[in-house]
């Protein structure tokens, strides 16, 4: 199969300026599923990507990518009027266009008469925000990869209660929503066009706004499994509980419910846990539970994330409003984690509540599961190993690369 990738952003084997690490795992998965020859051969055949490298990739990062891939790399110019937009600082113009920034970009005549020369058997457009680009391209099978749709984003948040603490703030999501709602009405609806997302919420959206369109959900595939936990066995004397991620709109509401829960407990749990927050912006959380007297940590940056969330025995995860699937979530189950994650937190992810994973709905509930995890070790160490088994399985990155190029090969 001729494979062309167009994108914003370079693939990537970790996030790097955008959702750089999805498609490299998917192309990576698809290199691990082929019966290829040689690494000349991929280069040759089998798929070429054609990028802006908005991310900003090294010469060296690039050169890896391709070496890892077995992929050719063309890169492509943004348009002059992208350019002057961040260079002249004229932002504020997105307030009076139809949809997005991005979602003006085409590909120049040239590069698109290059491409088809090539005759690929697929064209993958990478974000939905290049829809243009994907009609650019009639009477080629293509598909576009969301990997979210964006305006259930918008949607969700909207019904936040702190984004009604400020007017300019719901403003802002109200426009970004009708934006993002225009471009998915307008994707591509003829027979040779798929779109795929990482929610079932996602493409139940996609469905009301455009019945017409062809969308299919796909798993996430994990990205990096350590081999660092054979056995599944929660440190002592202290088990080791982990916040990951950002202090920020995803988890701020849930996070700061959750802290008066845990000083009101303090007495219980300051025994039997010590707290550890990996991500920027949690100084005010740490502050107060180092107040409580709990044993608190917090890493703003990891070199290696996989490593050291490893460290830890738990991860909890109070998301409150996001879509797609959540990568953090998918990372900590993958390398045996036992994850209690919100209903946000856990959607899309093939684990099932008090057998593979923790659901909760409300801060209130999570001082009680705590508690009853200090007195059944046992039984949150098999859920969590559960929760291992069904994510190295359900979400395999050459499992579902395998299943997702096999309908167009």
């Amino acid at each position: 199969m001729r494979l062309i990738f167009i994108s914003t952003i370079l693939p990537f084997a970790e996030n790097r300026g955008g959702t750089s690490a999805l498609p490299f795992h998917l192309l990576y998965g698809l290199m691990n599923s082929s019966p290829l020859a040689s690494a000349e051969e991929k280069v040759a055949h089998n798929c070429i990507i054609y990028s802006f490298n908005k991310n900003g990739l090294s010469d060296k990062k690039i050169d890896a990518v391709a070496n890892e891939l077995g992929v050719k790399i063309r890169l492509l110019t943004l348009p002059r009027w992208y350019r002057w937009i961040f260079k002249f600082h004229l932002l504020f113009l997105r307030v009076f266009l139809k949809y997005p920034f991005v979602n003006y970009i085409k590909l120049p005549k040239q590069i698109v008469d290059e491409i088809k020369s090539l005759a690929p058997d697929l064209i993958w457009v990478n974000s939905e925000e290049l829809s243009r680009i994907t009609k650019q391209f009639p009477g080629i099978r293509r598909m576009q990869l969301g990997p979210d749709v964006e305006s259930l984003y918008y949607y969700r948040i909207m019904s936040r209660r702190f984004v009604m603490n400020s007017v300019i703030d719901y403003w802002k999501c109200a426009m970004m929503y009708r934006k993002y709602a225009r471009l998915e009405r307008n994707l591509c609806t003829d027979d040779n066009f798929t779109y795929y997302a990482v929610g079932e919420a996602d493409i139940d959206q996609l469905r009301e706004l455009n019945p017409n369109v062809n969308c299919q959900f796909l798993r996430h595939p994990h990205y990096k499994v350590s081999g660092c936990k054979p056995t599944i066995e929660f440190h002592q004397p202290k088990i080791r509980l982990l916040i990951a991620g950002q202090y920020n709109l995803y988890m701020q509401q849930t996070a700061d419910e959750l802290m008066p829960y845990l000083i009101d407990n303090n007495i219980l749990l300051k025994k039997a846990y010590t707290i550890t927050f990996l991500g920027k912006g949690w100084e005010r959380h740490v502050e107060l539970l180092k107040d409580a007297g709990y044993e608190v940590r917090h890493i703003s940056f990891a070199p290696s994330y996989i490593d050291e969330i490893c460290k830890h025995d738990i991860q909890l995860t109070p998301i409150t409003v996001g879509t797609g699937t959540k990568g953090k979530v998918l990372d900590a189950l993958a390398n045996g984690l036992l994850v209690l994650g919100t209903p946000f937190a856990m959607e899309n992810i093939a684990v099932e509540h008090n057998k593979s994973c923790i659901i909760w709905h409300h801060a209130s509930e999570l001082p009680g599961i705590l508690i009853d995890i200090t007195e059944n070790k046992d039984k949150y160490e098999l859920i969590a190993s559960a929760g291992r088994d069904a994510v190295l399985t359900e979400h395999n990155p050459v499992k579902i690369a395998k299943s997702l190029f096999s309908l167009y090969n």
